[in-house]
This record gives C-alpha cells, structure tokens and sequence, in this order.
C-alpha cells in the first residue's frame, strides 16, 4: 500500500480539473457524461477557447483518499435467463442458476448450447477480449433484441433482477466478475495485458489517466476536424515578396500567428491606392529591361525563321528539285547497269527475270542469312553449305557453280553502285517527305512583336506569310509527284522567291543594334527594381483587401488549433504513466510474480523458466509473461504445448485475481482442453479451493473426467456444490437447462432404472411384437438394461471402489463391496439376456421374433430385483464395515 501522503501530495500537484476528477473517481470507477462535459468546458476556458468563470468545486482531502481505500463490492451471479433471440438458445423456460457460495458446475456436450450461454456471461462480466451476441445464423433473420434477464446480488443486499439486451451496456456490477475461456488463455500466454485488477492507488490513477483519454480523444478529434478544414486551399497570388507576403508565412498554429488587427491594417485599399497602382504599372510597362527582352525574344524568333526558310529552300526550291532529280535518274541508270550485268546469268537460266530489283533483293537477304546460320564456313556461305537456305535442299557442284555466281554478282561494282544510288535516292525523298512547313497563321502569331507598328516590317511579315502559303502548296505537289513517281511533272515549276529571305537576316542585325541601345544603366536597374517593389506591394494589397474575410477566417480557426493543442497537452498522461510505473512496482509486481509462482507451482509447470515482466504505457499497467530462453522466443505459444498453454493461461488468470481479493467471482469455459488427467485433477482441485477461501466459482465443461475430478474435490474440501445440465432435444432446441437431461453414462443406477421404466411405461399400450418397427424399441431398452447390469456392478457389487471417469481407487469403500456366484450367475443371466435384444450381432439361424411386452417387463423386474437386494446387502456391509474401524467396543468393568 503506497503512503496516504505521497498519494495527496502527487495529487495536489495537479491542476484543479484534474483534483476534481479525481475526488469523484475516488466513489465510482468512471464518470459520468455530464462530469466530462464540465471538466471538458474547464480545460476550454483555461486555454482561452471560452470564456467562464471556474466551479466552485470542494477541495480534495487527505480524507477523500482514506475513503477510498478499501475493497469493491462483491457481486454474486444468480441466474442467466430466461432469454430470447440468442444463438440457438431456446425461449421459455428456466433460467440458468448458480450456487452463490461454493461452485456450479454446469455440464453440456458440444452441441448442446453450452457455449450459448458461456458467451452471455463473456458478454455481461468481465472478459479480456470482446464478445457479439448473435441470433440464430441459420435462420433468414436474427429478431431483435437479444435479450435475457440476469440476477445477482451485491455485498448481501436484496437479489436484484435486471432485463438487459444488447442494445445497451451491461450491469456494471457483472463487471467485477472474471471470465477465462480459450481465447483469453491466448491473451495470457502471448499477449501483453493491462493489469486488470489494481489496488485503490493503482485503479485511482488508472481511472484518471482513462478521464484523460477521454478527453484526450475529443481534444484530438476537434484537432482533426480543424486540421481537415485547413486542407482548403487559401486564394493564391502572394507569391512576390511583400509585406502581405511575410505575415502570411506566418499564418500557421504556432506563438508567431498574427493578430485580427494587423491582418486588416495591411487590408485596406482607396482609390489613391489604386491610381498609384496604375501609374506604377503604366511606368513599368515602358521599362527598357522588358522591351530589351521583348526584343531579344523576337530576334531569337527571326533568326529561327531565316534559317527554317534555307532549309525549306534547300529541300522544295529549285536547286532542291535538281538534287532530287539528279538522284533518281542516277539510281534508275545504276539499276539498268546492273541488269546488264546479269544478263549473262540469265543466259541458261530456267527462270526469267534475274537481274530484277526484286531478285536482288532476295538474294541478298537469302546471303545474310546463310552467313548467320553458317558462321564457321568460309564465305560465301551461300554456296559453300552443303544445304540450300532457299529451298533446304543438297547443293550439287552445278548449283554451287550457280549460287556463286550470284554472290559475285551481288558483290560486283554494278550491284554496288545500284544500290549505293537507291540510298542516296531514298534519302533525299525522305527528307522532302518528313519536311514540315507551318502555316500562314502560324509564321503571323510568331512575328507580331516583330511588326511593333512598324509598315516596313509589316509588309516584310505580309511577304514571309505568302512564301510559307506557296511553300506549303509546293510541298503538297511535290510529295504527290514522289509517290506517283511522275518526277517530269516537276519540270518548269516557277523557283520560291528568297528575298524575304535576305531582307529578314538583314532584320537580325537592326534588332541586335536595337538591343544593345536598351540595356540599362546601375541607377535606371537600382529605380526599375524599387518601382517593381512598390508595384509589388500594391498590388498584393488589392489583392488582399478583396481576400482579407478569407484569411480572418483562417486565422481565428489557426488560433482555435493552437488552443486545442495546448488542450491536448493539458490533457497528457505521460506524468501520470511514469507515477503508476513507480507505485506499481512497489505495491504490485512483486506479489503478482508470487502469486504467479505459486500458480505455476499448483499447475505443475515448475519444468518451465518463467518470468514475469512489467512496464507502463500511456497511463496503463502492462505485464507479460516471458519465457527465459538463451534463444530469441517470438510467441511463448511457439514453443509451448497446447497443455503447458492451457495450464499457464489459467496460471496468470489466477495469479491476477489474488490482487483483487479471494471474493470476486470467476466464471471458467473448459479449462482443461489438451490437458492430461493430472493436471485436470490439479486444475479441478485447484478451481474448488478458490470456491473454499469464499469466491464464487462457476464452471462450464464437456468433459465428464473434469467433471467428476470437480465432484471428488468439492467432497474432500467440504465445498458446496451446485450441478447444472444442458442439453438439446431433438425437436432442434439448444440449451435446455433440465436436471433430467444429466449424460446416461454419468447416471446412477437408480435413475437409470427410473428412465427405463418410463421408457416401458409409455410403450405399454402401443407395443406390439408382431411389429417390426418395434425393434428400435427393444434395442433401445436392452441396450439401456445391459449397461445397467454394467454399471450395477461398479456402483453396487464393486461398492464404487473403482469407477469410470475417477482416476483414483477408494479403498475405503472395500468394505462395502461383495460378490458370491449367485450374483455371478444374476449377472451373467441378465447380460445374456439384454445382449440377445440389444442390437449385437446374431447367427444367420437365430430367429429375429420379438419378445412380448411382459417378456420385457419380467427382464426389468429382475434388474430391479438384483438391485435391491444387492444394495440392500451393501448398505449392511456398509455399516458392519463403519462399526469395525471405530475399533472394538468398550468393555465393561465392574462399579
């Protein structure tokens, strides 16, 4: 237990919103809406988002702390149910009870609807991961709500019953109540948890840091709409240096945000403002650095424009017209050459047409490719392969003759010099082809700064218009030609005019000279840059004093932003994280590593190297328990068993409870799945001796050895116990809660005698031997008799001395049990019997007739009578054997 007086001390420190929060979490463990509203308005006015006046709220006391220094109440779970609308759990009929001292054990086979209601108190107390209750998946629509009535009762007052739906929260009470299942054990073997259970100290500074969370979040919230908000572009236009320009960088959530003042004393605008922004403009406009670069744009323009001319003359003029000409009529000779030359190939040719630009082509590919496919042979490889690459046919001699032929052909100086003319040709015409002539239009919007008024100049760009216009139309016919390969029809074409041309590069010159005489001097650059300033600045002010609403707005939502934020740090749980830190490891870490060893201890898992660590974060306390291997270990569940999982699971959901007191209530869900037989005896012992020291206990199995090991150690303890049974029917409803419906095998005989004469009793009328479809009957009444001579023999003959489902032998009971032949020969009688009728396997030869009712009723009749006569026997055995272990009796002696 930390010291009252550090405790009051930290506390005074803090601010006077957090006091309050703190003397009303000292009676509850949270706070109320209106209470987080009111310490919300608090924080606004201590930043400066509101105005008001502070509460008037009592002052926190030393005695406020000594009051809340003691343990929570104690709630008692009564009854779940009855319920509606719950998985397949059925309506109408009696609520699920529990013993509210001592331990329920509730058993129900999977499928039965167990897990039903196990999810129902998942739902309701206290759980470490979070459950959804769900309808009936397999119907269309679930019905709403889903509903049950739960009892319980708190710290001895009046049982209290509640009808709750999920539509809202459940009693907080319920809340004190701790639940273990299958996936919390994941939660305890892997995960790092929150410390669940706290002394007052620790849970006070919990709950706080949870009220600063809270608050926290919708701080955080407000930051996140505001921050969204400010996404929105602001008007742009400020991007020259001025004064608007400086107190806008400015205008961010920070110390530096201007004031309302000063952002409408730079807003304001007259017409004296704007006649001297316009004198401004006008000065500026005749500025010789922007005329001089006006000009020296233009005369890059002109300098461009005489050479596209050359190159449009080069190319479609006349002279290009002869280059074109000369090429053709040079590759057309070449070719006539080169047939020549062929012909004497063609003299004993068999086929026609050697010589002809599409056989020399073939030719050549066919050279190419017999050079790549035969690099290793000597050239030509054409005719030195052994095989054709044309035809894939042997080469003889006379074909090797041929094909060298033409390879010197295609090697001769006739062949190179065609087709040295066909690519000069080509390039020529390809360059007239890709020539691009812009238009009229075009060469006009590139000269208007050119022409600047002037006629000369103007009558200069009116003749550059028209030689592109004709250019353009000589182009068309000379590509038309070139296709057409009709080059006579560019014979007598009149030759493009190029003294525009002249005149235009004489152009260049006159504004070269124009440019020099521009540049200023350092005083007229010194005025030019101070006016473009004084432009600048007027400018941004008429700009900002149509903007100003705008930006006001922006600064008033930037101030709230800053505000917030200093809200947010208000609200920070770094000092209160770092202060359960210091208490926890004093008052708790030890104690839960202790009780965590003695867990292990009980579970029999000492074989394991197990540590308990801590740590804080963000005003919670965190354990984790870590496994010491000398290797790196991502998951404990990586190396553990499912058993060793299991078991550790329950040893820190155990080990945590001792640091909530022995009182609290625990619900568990199979605890024992991948468990072995001893270590379900521990847990069962384990489970019963927290329900001894005073805690409710409420337990969920479909394990019949669990079970009984439960049954045998609530009787060693003296604990008291309640058995409760779920079943399903075969009219398809789940989770019946019916003491009749206890599993056969874990029956009685008595009432497995009572079961079977109701089974007869309600065939008594109806039965018919005669009837075939009776058999079902006498299989299932056979079967029921025969395992009821069975167990007769372990619970009766045998005087449970050993019995299924119980690990251990009870010796003590030997005094009970007796059997001589005439129960040998009773047995072996009704085994036979039952064995005939219940369903084993018969000869081929055996009659199947049926036997009469009264046949039946007589082989019932004698299993009760051996009953009752045997345990009449025992029950005498029972006592004989009572009086021997008292000793001898007392002899008498003479007064």
């Amino acid at each position: 237990m930390a010291n009252d007086s550090d405790l009051f001390d930290w506390c005074a420190g803090r601010p006077p919103w957090q006091r309050e929060a703190i003397r009303l979490l000292i009676a509850k463990p949270s706070l109320e809406p209106e209470e987080l509203d009111q310490l919300e308005e608090v924080v606004k006015a201590e930043a400066g988002i509101i105005a008001a006046k502070p509460p008037d709220w009592p002052p926190l006391t030393k005695t406020h702390l000594k009051t809340g220094n003691r343990f929570a109440p104690v709630t008692v779970l009564g009854a779940i149910g009855p319920l509606q609308n719950i998985d397949r759990l059925a309506a109408e009929q009696p609520p699920l009870r529990f013993a509210i001292n001592g331990v329920t054990l509730i058993y129900g086979p999977n499928g039965s609807g167990k897990s039903g209601y196990c999810r129902i108190a998942k739902k309701v107390c206290h759980c470490l991961h979070d459950i959804t209750l769900r309808g009936n998946v397999f119907e269309a629509a679930s019905s709403d709500p889903r509903e049950v009535i739960l009892t319980f009762r708190v710290d001895g007052d009046e049982k209290r019953t509640v009808v709750w739906d999920d539509r809202s929260a459940p009693p907080p009470e319920l809340g004190r109540i701790s639940v273990f299942d299958s996936d919390a054990a994941g939660l305890y073997v892997d995960a790092e948890r929150n410390i669940e259970f706290l002394p007052f100290e620790l849970a006070l500074l919990t709950n706080l840091a949870e009220v600063l969370r809270i608050l926290d979040g919708r701080f955080k919230a407000e930051e996140a709409r505001l921050n969204k908000a400010h996404q929105a572009p602001l008007p742009l236009g400020y991007e020259k240096r001025s004064k608007i320009s400086a107190l806008l960088a400015n205008l961010k959530a920070d110390q530096h945000l201007p004031t309302e003042q000063a952002m409408r004393a730079l807003a304001t605008w007259t017409e004296s403002d704007e006649a001297d922004l316009q004198a401004l403009k006008l000065e500026l406009s005749r500025d010789p650095v922007l005329l001089m670069k006006v000009k020296e744009a233009t005369k890059s323009t002109v300098e461009a424009l005489v050479a596209d001319a050359n190159a449009i003359f080069g190319l479609i003029g006349n002279a290009g017209l002869a280059k074109l000409k000369e090429a053709q009529e040079k590759a057309a000779a070449t070719r006539e050459a080169a047939k020549a030359a062929a012909s004497a190939l063609a003299a004993d040719a068999a086929v026609p047409q050697l010589g002809s630009e599409t056989w020399r082509q073939m030719l050549m590919y066919a050279r190419d490719f017999a050079a790549e496919a035969y690099p290793a042979l000597e050239p030509p490889q054409l005719a030195t392969a052994d095989t054709c690459v044309l035809c894939h046919q042997p080469l003889d001699a006379q074909a090797r003759t041929r094909l060298t032929a033409f390879d010197e052909y295609i090697e001769g100086r006739a062949n190179a010099d065609a087709e040295t003319a066909k690519n000069h040709f080509t390039e020529v015409a390809r360059a007239i082809l890709d020539l691009k002539v812009s238009t009229s239009q075009e060469i006009k919007a590139k000269l208007v700064n050119f022409v600047e008024g002037s006629a000369s100049r103007q009558a200069l760009a009116d003749r550059i218009e028209q030689f592109y216009a004709a250019s353009q139309e000589r182009h068309a016919l000379i590509i038309a030609a070139i296709k057409a390969l009709d080059y006579a029809s560019l014979d007598n074409l009149v030759d493009l005019d190029r003294s525009m041309v002249d005149e235009l590069l004489a152009e260049v010159t006159v504004l070269a000279t124009e440019i020099k005489g521009l540049k200023p001097t350092v005083d007229q650059t010194a005025k030019r840059l101070k006016r473009q300033q004084e432009f600048d600045e007027l400018e941004a002010r008429k700009k900002f004093s149509a903007d100003i609403e705008t930006f006001v707005a922006r600064r008033h939502s930037l101030d709230l932003l800053l505000k917030t934020k200093g809200c947010i740090t208000a609200c920070s749980v770094a000092g209160i994280t770092s202060h359960i830190t210091r208490i926890r490891r004093k008052v708790l870490t030890a104690s839960l590593q202790t009780s965590l060893e003695d867990e292990i201890t009980a579970l029999d898992l000492q074989h394991l190297p197990l540590k308990l660590a801590d740590r804080g974060e963000v005003g919670k306390s965190k354990v984790h328990i870590g496994l010491e291997a000398q290797q790196k270990v991502g998951k404990n569940s990586d190396i553990l068993s499912e058993g060793e999982k299991r078991a550790l699971a329950l040893a820190g959901f155990l080990a945590e409870l001792k640091e909530v007191g022995a009182r609290h209530g625990i619900v568990v869900d199979d605890p024992v799945s991948s468990l072995d037989h001893a270590r379900m005896e521990a847990v069962a012992k384990r489970l019963v001796k927290e329900a001894a020291a005073g805690r409710q206990v409420i337990i969920f199995t479909h394990n019949l050895f669990f079970h009984y090991a439960v049954l045998e150690a609530a009787q060693d303890l003296k604990v008291p116990l309640r058995q409760e049974w779920i079943a399903k029917h075969g009219d398809g409803r789940f989770g019946i809660i019916d003491n009749n419906q206890q599993p056969w095998i874990s029956m009685g005989v008595t009432k497995r005698l009572a079961i079977i004469g109701e089974l007869l009793q309600k065939k008594k009328i109806t039965y018919s031997e005669v009837n075939e479809a009776e058999r079902s009957f006498v299989t299932d009444a056979y079967t029921k008799m025969r395992e009821t001579w069975e167990h007769a023999v372990e619970e009766i003959l045998f005087a449970g001395v050993v019995c299924r489902f119980r690990p251990n032998v009870a010796t003590l009971k030997l005094r009970a049990a007796h059997v001589d032949k005439a129960d040998y020969e009773a047995v072996y009688a009704g085994m036979t019997r039952c064995s005939k009728f219940s369903g084993h396997d018969q000869s081929a030869g055996v009659p199947a007739d049926l036997p009469k009712f009264t046949e039946i009723e007589a082989d019932l009749g004698k299993l009760n009578s051996f009953v009752t006569a045997a345990n009449v026997r025992r029950k005498a055995l029972e006592k004989e054997g009572q009086l021997y272990e008292q000793g001898p009796m007392a002899a008498d002696i003479l007064g």
